[in-house]
């Protein structure tokens, strides 16, 4: 699997480095300083996955994440980075990325996450989404209108449970073994629910700058 790192800290570069090549499945074909960078990388490296901070200087990971799906549509990118805020999330999910993970996470993971993403799924950190679901189990009151006026998201019926599983807590194993589903099948849905949570809220309030929670 081809991958490209882009980070502005050498430090955190060489980290993610060592913790990716431990697997014997994985190239590193590029590395980049900052957004633009990554950019004009890309033709060049075609990498499958690149692992891109969110705040570079320059453009941010973001719209550098908005640029190469418009230059090479089938790269995957993960966002990796320290920005927990849901409009951060939301921007990311509307860039095209196919993964929001947090740094702090067990790096001994991310073989098995670059697998699942290059497959079509999507890695999402399970603390933010229990946050957005948490944010739609108490609405505000422009939230709760939209209910109590029947014009919800149109969530299907599995994608109810597993909104549903999660604010009870269980963990992704914990709500496969329930509805007899594969984990990778229950991460998938989780984040057509997170798409449609949010684009019922934009409907409704208004896009979310990046500034703030």
């Amino acid at each position: 699997m081809r991958i490209m790192i882009v980070d502005d800290h050498p430090v955190t570069r060489d980290g993610l480095r060592a913790a990716l090549t431990t697997s014997d499945e994985v190239e590193i074909v590029g590395e980049a300083a900052s957004g633009e960078q990554a950019v004009h990388m890309v033709k060049e490296v075609t990498p499958e996955v690149i692992f891109m901070d969110v705040r570079l200087p320059g453009i941010s990971g973001i719209e550098a994440t908005r640029q190469i799906m418009g230059i090479a549509p089938d790269t995957k990118v993960i966002l990796f980075t320290v920005e927990e805020s849901r409009a951060a999330l939301a921007d990311a999910m509307r860039a095209g990325v196919s993964g929001y993970l947090l740094k702090d996470m067990d790096h001994r993971r991310l073989p098995q996450t670059i697998r699942a993403v290059t497959k079509g799924e999507t890695a999402l950190p399970r603390a933010l989404v229990t946050r957005l679901v948490a944010q739609f189990r108490d609405p505000a009151p422009s939230w709760r209108s939209l209910f109590d006026g029947g014009r919800g998201p149109r969530l299907t019926s599995r994608e109810w449970q597993i909104l549903k599983l999660t604010q009870e807590k269980l963990t992704t194993s914990q709500i496969a073994r329930r509805l007899s589903l594969s984990p990778a099948t229950v991460r998938s849905h989780r984040a057509h629910v997170i798409r449609k949570l949010r684009a019922t809220q934009e409907d409704e309030v208004g896009p979310t700058s990046d500034s703030g929670e």
